[in-house]
C-alpha cells in the first residue's frame, strides 16, 4: 500500500505497540511521533513550552495553528519515496481540513486506522499501567475521564467523517496484540 497513515486511537488501545511492529516490517514508512516532538519542544525554557505545558496540563488540544505548522514540518521532511505513519494529527475538524488540503497539495493518497476499544477497557488498561509503571497521574480518575471526555468531544467527528468518505478502517482493540495487527493488516491489503 503506497499511502499514508494515520492511527485513531482512544488512549490505551495498544497503537504504540502496532505502530512498532507496523515500522519494523515496512521501512518505507516514517513514524511522525508526537510524544517526542512534544517533549523536546516542552524540556526547553520558552514561550513555546510553557504554552504547550499549560495546555497539557488542563487536558486541553493544542492550538490547530501549532498543530498545523508541526504537520507541515514533518511531512516536508519525508522523501518521494516515503510514507508517513502518525497518530496525532488531525484530532480536530478544522485540522482535518488541513490535513486534506495538505495530502492534495503534495499529490498523497491516505488511510486511516482506527483502534476501537470501550471506554470501560481504556479505563482498565490505563489503571493496570498506572500500577505496573507507578504513574500517579494515571490513578486519577478525574484525569483519565478529561482525556477520554475530550477525545469522544474533539476527536470523534474527525473519525465518523473519515468513515463517511470510505478513508476508515476500524480495527477491534479488545484483542490480542498478534490479532489486532493481523486484522489491521488485512484491512489495509499489505
Amino acid at each position: 500500500m503506497n499511502k499514508d497513515i494515520v492511527f485513531f486511537w482512544i488512549q490505551w488501545s495498544w497503537k504504540w505497540t502496532q505502530a512498532k511492529i507496523f515500522l519494523e516490517k515496512y521501512p518505507k514508512y516514517k513514524y511522525i511521533e508526537p510524544g517526542q516532538i512534544f517533549r523536546a519542544l516542552t524540556s526547553n525554557v520558552n514561550v513555546i513550552s510553557w504554552y504547550m505545558k499549560d495546555t497539557m496540563a488542563q487536558w486541553k488540544m493544542l492550538s490547530d495553528t501549532l498543530a498545523f505548522d508541526l504537520f507541515t514540518m514533518c511531512t516536508h521532511l519525508l522523501e518521494s519515496d516515503e510514507y508517513m505513519l502518525t497518530d496525532w494529527f488531525p484530532r480536530t475538524m478544522a485540522q482535518l481540513h488541513y490535513f486534506i488540503a495538505k495530502e492534495c497539495e503534495n499529490k498523497r493518497d491516505f488511510v486511516w486506522v482506527y483502534f476501537d476499544i470501550s471506554r470501560e477497557t481504556a479505563v482498565e488498561r490505563i489503571l493496570n499501567r498506572a500500577k505496573e509503571q507507578n504513574r500517579a497521574d494515571d490513578m486519577d480518575m478525574n484525569t483519565i475521564n478529561k482525556r477520554l471526555d475530550t477525545f469522544e468531544r474533539e476527536t470523534m467527528p474527525v473519525i465518523k467523517y473519515f468513515e463517511s468518505i470510505w478513508k476508515l478502517i476500524t480495527v477491534k482493540a479488545d484483542i490480542s496484540v498478534d490479532e489486532i495487527y493481523k486484522n489491521m493488516i488485512d484491512q489495509l491489503w499489505m
